[in-house]
């Protein structure tokens, strides 16, 4: 088994650590060592069944070339936080729910989730740290850039491209084949029928 340390105690990091035993329930593949927060409330003590190990600095020179998940829902943040583990010899573990659809051959990078009940077609190519949250469908031929975060319920349709960091808010979808920038913002419910540009906010204005 591959021991992690999962960095952020919030609602993500727990859920990760539960999608975690899901899977090794079926087949054991993570030891989760505890998690880490730079949150001084969340240094010490437990967090559910697992032990707070201090901060993301502390873990990162306590352990030697430990794997981790970065389970930070900011996409800047969690890029940063990545990259300065990975500079320390420590190495981003993918996390996948073992009711998740993935086809053959799909690409994925290193310390990407895939949640429950979602579906990763064929030809699909995700970049390092993007997360698929649960019930999500990524069409075939479909590239999700790094640290990208397609919230629940999102559905990506066939041929689309989605850029670095770019947030897509719960129940948004796109039609096929259009292109979103790096670090966009797609609002919940949105139906993306266009090009977004690079930064764009696409929302939904409520009523």
């Amino acid at each position: 088994m591959k021991r992690i340390v999962i960095l952020g105690a919030g609602g993500f990091g727990q859920e990760v650590a539960w999608v975690v035993e899901r899977l090794n329930a079926v087949r054991p593949v993570f030891e989760i060592l505890g998690f880490a927060d730079d949150a001084e409330a969340k240094r010490e003590g437990m967090c559910g069944s697992y032990p707070l190990l201090g901060s993301i600095e502390t873990v990162k020179k306590r352990f030697e070339a430990t794997g981790f998940f970065c389970a930070i829902g900011d996409n800047r943040t969690r890029q940063a936080v990545t990259a300065n583990m990975r500079a320390a010899g420590h190495e981003p573990e993918t996390v996948i729910d073992p009711s998740a659809v993935v086809a053959p051959r799909v690409e994925i990078g290193p310390g990407c989730y895939i949640g429950i009940g979602s579906v990763v077609s064929v030809g699909v190519w995700l970049g390092e740290g993007v997360f698929v949250n649960h019930d999500v469908t990524v069409g075939h031929d479909v590239t999700v850039a790094g640290f990208a975060q397609l919230c629940p319920g999102v559905r990506i349709s066939g041929g689309c491209g989605i850029g670095e960091g770019t947030l897509v808010g719960s129940n948004a979808c796109t039609i096929p084949c259009v292109r979103v920038g790096a670090w966009a913002t797609i609002g919940a419910g949105v139906a993306v029928m266009r090009e977004v540009q690079e930064g764009e906010r696409l929302v939904r204005l409520s009523r």
